[in-house]
């Protein structure tokens, strides 16, 4: 059996049919055996880190493995985007490079390039994968592709690359295996009772418990067991933004977002000022979630953690780790065991849960209210509007926070985002593999600054009829970084507006001439003339104009704690909640 036609097969039998690349002389091999199988199917995108994003997406809204292929050299550092963006939110990824045969090797120590477009792949994706390795002899494949697939879907998941010189490609695997059987060294029953049990005897003590969810509990099964856990006890659920979708935004146990900078107010007052018991899921608590000053955060609350990184485990929240407890054990045994405790009296938990809802409807409230938020209303009329879609895969900018806060996600429709890598450029692309991910409509969201960074992916989408919405926030500006220079650097606004080395086209006109139907309206005409014009099947794009100076808020100022966001609640609102 040809070694191309071995790991297209072996991925097939793993429940991949899509493929992401670009084809190139070093990874034909592959691609052909792609093409040939009748099982899966090739997408080609227009440039590599748009494939690599689209494997992303697809592993996102399937929640299983993805693969993305290059050709050596240029081709697999564009790559390198995605591996990183797999890397960071634990997205199973397998990356396949090709790379010149064996035989050009000269052996020659120093030698800085062996050969044309050459380049030492596996060292530079060492540091964001969790595992890889270039096939030097054709009887290694077996045992390599198995290990790595291993790697990719167990522990805390990510990618793993593998590079594939063109011979080896080309050569023949005797003892094709398929099933290979590794030691799985995450599960431990034990630890996950014993962390149940801890959790439990917590839950006796507490009055005001929160549970933290995050992108950690990666399966679909255990976030809903853990929902229905905190139903049966009527404990309130904070997510972070990477697992916003776990939850309908009108779930009565959803809370919102944690966020340092741009959370929703209650969730920041609810889990930083409120809580006596903070049960966080899979949850990093990074700074991003829980601001700067870090051991400051929730100082009033007991935090139980519970991550199967041990080394999420060794940042301490609280100062020298009082008050904290650490359980290394996978989530979702963890879960199963709660699952299987009776259910409390819920008296006392429930007046904790209408004290989080006045928290909620006040501080709501109090964003409606702001004027500035307009894009935030702008989103949640777009989200009624795409009620039909399975996924929306949400870019990087002051669009994303406009998302995260105001898009009105129903129970099952998922929200996709680069969170840790934070790329802009991942919207389109992402949006593409969602779709073929869940084989239903998509969109993303996207700002002027990130669709430039992939926007010749429009060409995937018309070629394949892909029936994806795009949304395009113009404000003709880098947003996030221009209201930091205001606050920062006097409204020197350096490359981020036109003028000063940042500008932005008509991408209504782009977009029709890649053949997509697209139109361009005023962000106070969307709730009225948008619904039309994105009814109906294939692609569409919609751009909308919004107004240069545009802001992301609520958001914390630097030095303040979370819960007390701009622009300030009024204080006779605030200091009642504060008091509740």
């Amino acid at each position: 059996m040809k070694l191309s036609d071995y790991i297209v097969t072996f991925l097939q039998k793993k429940g991949i049919r899509h493929f992401f690349g670009y084809q190139g002389t070093m990874i034909a091999h592959l691609v052909d055996s792609i093409e040939r199988n009748p099982e899966t199917e090739n997408h080609s995108g227009y440039n590599e880190q748009g494939a690599a994003f689209a494997a992303c997406g697809y592993a996102q809204a399937k929640e299983e493995c993805a693969c993305a292929y290059a050709t050596s050299g240029p081709g697999a550092i564009n790559l390198l985007s995605g591996v990183a963006d797999a890397y960071y939110d634990s997205l199973p990824v397998i990356f396949l490079t090709g790379q010149l045969n064996t035989y050009e090797y000269s052996g020659i120590k120093g030698l800085r390039q062996q050969g044309f477009q050459e380049t030492d792949i596996v060292a530079m994706a060492k540091p964001i994968t969790k595992y890889a390795v270039q096939i030097r002899n054709p009887e290694d494949i077996v045992e390599e592709l198995n290990k790595a697939y291993h790697i990719a879907t167990t522990g805390r998941r990510g990618p793993v690359l593998i590079d594939l010189p063109m011979n080896i490609q080309r050569s023949e695997v005797e003892n094709p295996v398929y099933d290979m059987t590794f030691e799985d060294k995450h599960t431990d029953a034990a630890a996950a009772q014993q962390a149940a049990d801890t959790i439990l005897e917590a839950l006796e003590q507490a009055k005001r418990p929160v549970i933290m969810l995050g992108h950690g509990v990666d399966s679909s099964f255990s976030q809903q067991k853990l929902i229905r856990f905190a139903q049966k006890r009527q404990i309130p659920i904070i997510t972070s933004v990477l697992a916003k979708s776990v939850l309908g935004y009108d779930h009565p146990l959803n809370f919102g977002c944690i966020g340092g900078a741009y959370g929703h107010r209650y969730a920041n007052m609810i889990a930083n000022a409120k809580s006596d018991l903070l049960l966080c899921f899979g949850i990093s608590l990074c700074t991003r979630q829980i601001g700067t000053k870090v051991h400051e955060f929730a100082r009033g609350a007991k935090i139980i953690r519970i991550d199967i990184d041990p080394y999420n485990l060794q940042r301490d929240i609280h100062e020298n780790g009082i008050n904290e407890v650490k359980l290394q054990a996978e989530t979702g045994a963890v879960i199963d065991c709660l699952a299987k405790a009776a259910a409390p009296d819920t008296k006392g938990i429930s007046d904790w849960l209408n004290v989080c809802t006045e928290i909620k409807e006040n501080l709501q409230a109090v964003d409606d209210a702001t004027p500035e938020r307009y894009p935030n209303r702008m989103i949640a009329d777009l989200s009624d509007m795409l009620e039909d879609t399975s996924a929306i895969a949400v870019d990087v900018g002051q669009h994303m926070v406009w998302s995260y806060q105001s898009f009105k996600n129903h129970e099952g429709q998922k929200l996709l985002f680069s969170g840790g890598h934070g790329a802009m450029g991942y919207g389109l692309p992402a949006a593409i593999g969602a779709y073929y991910a869940t084989g239903k409509p998509t969109a993303c969201i996207c700002g002027d600054g990130a669709l430039q960074m992939n926007i010749q992916e429009l060409e995937w989408v018309k070629r394949e009829n892909l029936p994806v919405k795009i949304m395009v926030m113009n404000n003709e500006a880098l947003g996030m970084i221009r209201h930091l220079q205001r606050d920062y650097f006097d409204c020197l606004f350096a490359g981020t507006t036109d003028g000063c080395g940042f500008a932005s086209c008509n991408f209504a006109e782009v977009a029709k001439a890649y053949g997509i139907p697209a139109l361009r309206m005023l962000c106070d005409a969307v709730r009225e003339e948008a619904p039309e014009f994105l009814e109906g099947e294939g692609p569409k794009l919609l751009e909308v104009m919004l107004e240069h100076g545009t802001f992301a808020y609520p958001k914390t100022c630097l030095g303040e704690p979370i819960h007390n966001q701009q622009p300030y609640a009024p204080k006779e609102v605030y200091d009642r909640l504060m008091e509740l």
